[in-house]
């Protein structure tokens, strides 16, 4: 079975190659120039891909236990700091893995990922109401908002200066928001929630808001 995973690497690496002449990738062989860094979770079914058919040379991504900025605060810092990226992305997805262990507990698990899990008691200080996906649902909502607040903190003189946007968006792949499955839905930009100030923000200009918001 490995084997047949490795070859299938290797043939849609092959296929990747083929379909790409040496423009595409000269522009991108001595820097890169992401528009984007994004936080998201490192769970299988959540990737760059879901904002972008190619992230690549556009989005820097770094993927965490439940999306969360403290595992990997050197790797956002680089794409804020260093790439100067004009937006940061904390893209929280419907069914997370992370949120869902720490809401029944894991003291079972060893000790790194209890080390990074320990991180969302920043961010989902109580373990919701309501049922376990009711509940679900509004924590992961809860991390995404709370990473946007810890994210502001950090970087803002940037986002006072008018060079970085913070946005928290959720990807639902479930269909818990009603806006169709797969689609991204936007809950924060620069800590603002209110659909009504969110309209009024140049950064959403031309956005059919109803379709974008959670």
């Amino acid at each position: 079975m490995v084997a047949d995973i490795i070859k299938e690497i290797f043939s849609h690496n092959a296929a990747f190659a083929s379909s790409r002449d040496e423009r595409y990738f000269g522009a991108h062989m001595k820097a890169q120039h992401p528009k984007i860094t994004l936080v998201c979770c490192c769970d299988a079914r959540v990737h760059a891909t879901v904002i972008a058919p190619d992230p690549i040379d556009r989005v820097f991504t770094i993927e965490t236990i439940g999306n969360q900025m403290a595992s990997a605060q050197g790797s956002v810092d680089y794409g804020v700091l260093h790439l100067h990226t004009p937006l940061l992305l904390i893209l929280g997805h419907t069914d997370c893995g992370a949120v869902k262990a720490f809401m029944k507990g894991y003291e079972q698990e060893n000790e790194a990922i209890r080390r990074e899990l320990d991180h969302l008691k920043e961010t989902i200080p109580t373990p919701g109401t309501g049922s376990f996906e009711e509940a679900l649902v509004a924590n992961v909502k809860q991390n995404v908002l709370r990473q946007v607040d810890k994210a502001l903190e950090r970087y803002r003189a940037l986002v006072e200066e008018g060079r970085l946007t913070v946005m928290g968006a959720v990807y639902d792949f479930t269909g818990e928001f009603g806006k169709g499955l797969g689609k991204v839905s936007i809950l924060s930009v620069n800590g603002k929630t209110d659909p009504a100030e969110l309209a009024s923000m140049p950064q959403l200009a031309g956005l059919d808001l109803g379709n974008c918001l959670a």
